[in-house]
């Protein structure tokens, strides 16, 4: 028995629609999981829990008021003369993570970017081992 015939003697009209609903559930499940990603990623995100929690919570050390605004990147001087005060609590020589935390912390607007121009002008120098120090000006 062959073609149209053994289909039908073995079930494999059911067999196929099953396979079809399958497929069409688990699509389904699928796109409504993507759809509602952008909620699951809220919850495990750390980085908006911490400055939520942050803006409540008085620094240690406090930016004065004048220098609340983002200091664009082309100025990195000015960028080190910010910073480097904040970064005494975490030690000389320090780890880069370290220093993004306190980029972070006190909100500059593009931590990693900030912390390759000043590794690229020669503010931040390795100190070895992963380490590095401020530019001794």
């Amino acid at each position: 028995m062959y073609g149209l015939e053994a289909i039908q003697a073995h079930n494999g009209w059911a067999m196929a629609i099953t396979g079809a609903v399958i497929v069409m559930i688990g699509l389904s499940i699928l796109s409504f999981i993507i759809s509602q990603l952008h909620r699951i990623v809220g919850l495990v995100d750390t980085r908006n829990n911490r400055k939520a929690k942050n803006k409540t919570n008085k620094h240690p050390t406090s930016i004065p008021e004048s220098d609340s605004q983002p200091v664009p990147l082309s100025d990195l001087s000015e960028t080190m003369q910010r910073f480097r005060p904040l970064t005494q609590e975490i030690g000389d020589p320090f780890d880069l993570t370290a220093l993004f935390q306190v980029f972070l912390q006190y909100d500059d607007p593009h931590p990693h970017l900030t912390i390759r121009s000043l590794r690229e002008q020669g503010y931040l120098i390795p100190d070895g081992d992963g380490l590095f120090t401020w530019k001794h000006s």
